[in-house]
């Protein structure tokens, strides 16, 4: 063989080698199905019975629905593909929000409030607002920029008062100061704002994080917890107690040891809940009406996440529910069924 076809060769073998590594890391890392144990099975007489209902749509996009008055944790329904976030700019699918709002029965929502404002969290929150100008959108003041860019009326708006308690019908709700999960190649802008209001279209770069919050949740004594990032400020939460915690694990098992364990003592452990809950732990490039598929290999290596999770839960013998679709899972806890 002469050195020159020896060399196409070469060049051949080492494409073929990186296409195949790269439609490895493009599959979900683990199946949802090897988790059957821990996943709730949908009980209509439970979620009937039950004061106080939630849905997970996937990432941090949570509905807590009393019969009465919802309330919207980030509202994330209009999913660009992985192509369509690195190669284009990305816009709000306004058919998408309109169908979401008449299946999810939206217009009960008093108010949308939201962790922190890259756009797997706030791509569609304009357009939730301009669709449902009775509900109050509550964020940052990049959160309230990206609201602005969508033209929302300014009475909609509301910039979060920290630790200062608000109410939506029998819903209390407060916002906690957070921190974001630990920086990447492709998301590090931790701290950054967003100091105009943004048009979309735009690029997903252009979401800065703008600070993050947890959110307490309180209805007719029953207290969840909304901690959408991996990541914790040390003893913040440490006088509270709650029943249920919606915990995000995005990134967990791509930490150190030591990171994972003072995020598990600092959630997890200090706040015992009786249910954990993990959340932003699905591809969120699948489109919102597809059954939830874990993160590629690419992002994350979400089954390891997830292990790492329930081994720290059983420890302490917290249940660990896992919602992989949006079915109504009851926060009283005497109808919690077991998965």
């Amino acid at each position: 063989m002469s050195i020159k076809k020896g060399l196409w060769v070469s060049l051949g073998l080492l494409i073929l080698c990186l296409v195949a590594g790269m439609v490895f890391l493009l599959q979900p890392s683990g199946q949802v199905s090897d988790f059957q144990k821990w996943q709730y099975q949908a009980s209509e007489k439970a979620s009937k019975s039950s004061s106080l209902n939630v849905k997970f749509f996937g990432v941090s996009t949570l509905l807590f629905d009393d019969g009465k008055t919802q309330i919207l944790i980030d509202g994330f329904f209009s999913h660009p593909s992985l192509s369509q976030v690195l190669f284009q700019k990305i816009q709000s699918q306004p058919a998408i929000i309109q169908r979401m709002i008449q299946q999810q029965h939206l217009q009960r929502t008093q108010a949308v409030l939201v962790t922190h404002s890259h756009y797997d969290h706030t791509l569609d929150l304009a357009e939730l607002g301009k669709r449902l100008p009775h509900t109050k959108i509550i964020g940052s003041s990049s959160t309230l920029n990206i609201a602005r860019g969508g033209h929302v009326a300014a009475q909609q708006l509301i910039q979060i008062p920290p630790l200062q308690p608000m109410s939506f019908g029998e819903f209390k709700v407060t916002a906690i100061p957070s921190r974001h999960t630990p920086p990447t190649a492709v998301n590090n802008d931790l701290g950054e704002e967003i100091s105009q209001p943004l048009q979309q279209p735009a690029r997903f770069s252009e979401f800065k994080e703008g600070h993050s919050f947890d959110y307490l949740i309180e209805h007719q004594g029953h207290t969840v917890l909304v901690k959408a990032s991996t990541s914790a400020v040390p003893d913040q939460l440490k006088n509270l107690k709650v029943d249920t915690l919606f915990l995000g694990i995005a990134q967990l098992s791509r930490q150190s040891k030591e990171f994972q364990q003072n995020h598990l003592d600092q959630t997890l452990r200090t706040l015992k809940p009786k249910v954990v809950i993990p959340i932003h732990w699905d591809d969120f490039f699948k489109p919102v009406d597809q059954p939830l598929e874990f993160l590629p290999y690419l992002a994350d290596n979400t089954k390891q996440s997830l292990k790492i999770l329930i081994q720290a839960a059983e420890q302490q013998k917290t249940q660990v529910i896992l919602l992989s679709q949006p079915v109504s899972y009851p926060l009283d806890t005497d109808l919690q069924s077991q998965p």
